[in-house]
């Protein structure tokens, strides 16, 4: 225990013992007394909701989207306008690295304030919303401390930090791509946007390109609906990511998740630039699906991998069997998922026999991971363990 705190405990236990004698003596020196004491008491609570309701601060955030890695700043300035000195205040700091929260403690002397710069780790991807979340506060006396939520507060506001995952940009050539086409140099066979190449339409979806609105009929239906292409005009690729994290503890389940959505980026990039339409899906039953047409459209493909949501819950194999349905010319599906389960292995089987390149990626959290392999190219079935996207080339080395 603390100096103050034992200081605390010794001043109110004195207020008891000062109270029973009174009550027992009836002494008015001892009513006096404790009346001094709770008129302190009093004004220490009276300062600290003062100190509370008036916090005055300043929080910046340097970038609001960076990537995995870097080091964004968070500048927080707390100012002091009271006649009064802010004695062992401390605030709590939400931070995207685990544990989350960082604790800064100082004194700010009247009609001053305190700064600080904090480096945030970003270790994992994600949205995050950083910056001072309890404020704890002291008074002069030392008998008085008190925690405070600052979002309760009507003016206080959070920064929202975006963590993307690497985008490693793999370099493994179209040739090595097994049963990929490559229609780089041939863009009058690729989608365009002018209406021409789509054969279809859909309701539109947050993150969709505006590019791809079908105006006539949003405009019959008063409802926005987007185009959607012929998949047969260009190599279909669809990347399903396992989103169920339920066999996890939490710190793997970020470096799973991190790790899964790093490839996805890598893979859809690679795909991108070889001239193939992508299509990401979720084994989250509400999740929705991002189809990228080109690099241009790699940025909203980007921004959901960024912010994608693992869940305690999800079935993959469900989720596998409607995106078949959804695309039946897939030409090669990538299935990113660390499940050992026979139906998933079943639903591959399937895809491998209907003429699809079937590439399963196994995120593993193991650090010597020698790019372990296997898969027969007769069969245009693929497994391969990575523990991140660097380790992919595999899936076309071997």
């Amino acid at each position: 225990m603390t100096i103050m705190k034992r200081f605390r405990v010794g001043y109110y236990l004195l207020m008891s013992i000062l109270l029973i004698l009174g009550l027992g003596t009836g002494r008015w020196e001892l009513y006096f007394m404790l009346s001094v004491m709770v008129l302190i008491a009093v004004t220490s609570l009276i300062l600290n909701l003062w100190v509370y309701f008036s916090f005055s601060y300043q929080q910046d955030l340097s970038i609001s989207r960076v990537v995995k890695g870097d080091t964004p700043i968070l500048k927080i300035r707390i100012f002091n306008k009271k006649p009064f000195p802010f004695i062992r205040m401390c605030v709590e700091v939400e931070t995207p690295k685990p544990p989350n929260r960082t604790r800064l403690c100082f004194n700010i002397d009247p009609g001053s304030d305190y700064t600080h710069e904090l480096e945030l780790l970003c270790e994992y991807r994600g949205k995050y919303m950083v910056g001072m979340s309890i404020l704890e506060t002291g008074d002069v006396f030392g008998i008085l401390s008190m925690r405070f939520d600052l979002r309760r507060l009507p003016f206080y506001r959070h920064e929202q930090l975006t963590i993307y995952p690497k985008l490693i940009k793999l370099t493994a050539p179209s040739t090595r791509m097994r049963g990929m086409t490559n229609y780089q140099g041939m863009g009058a066979q690729l989608p365009s946007d002018d209406g021409e190449s789509f054969y279809d339409t859909r309701k539109y979806h947050y993150g969709d390109s505006f590019k791809r609105i079908h105006r006539k009929i949003s405009a019959r239906r008063r409802q926005l609906f987007v185009k959607r292409y012929d998949m047969s005009m260009a190599a279909s690729v669809i990347i399903m990511v396992d989103t169920c994290i339920s066999s996890f503890e939490v710190e793997d389940s970020l470096r799973y998740s991190d790790i899964a959505c790093e490839c996805a980026a890598a893979i859809a990039h690679l795909c991108l630039r070889n001239g193939n339409m992508v299509a990401l899906a979720t084994s989250d039953e509400d999740g929705q699906v991002i189809e990228s047409v080109n690099t241009n459209d790699f940025s909203r493909l980007y921004d959901y991998l960024a912010t994608m949501k693992f869940k305690m819950a999800g079935d993959m194999v469900q989720a596998l069997r409607i995106s078949c349905k959804m695309y039946p010319d897939i030409n090669t599906a990538y299935a990113i998922s660390s499940r050992d389960d026979e139906s998933l292995a079943t639903v591959l089987e399937e895809l491998v026999q209907s003429g699809s390149n079937v590439k399963l990626v196994i995120p593993t959290l193991q650090t010597n991971l020698n790019n372990e392999h296997n898969g027969d190219a007769a069969t245009n079935l693929t497994v391969t363990h990575v523990t991140g996207a660097h380790d992919l080339t595999a899936i076309w080395d071997h």
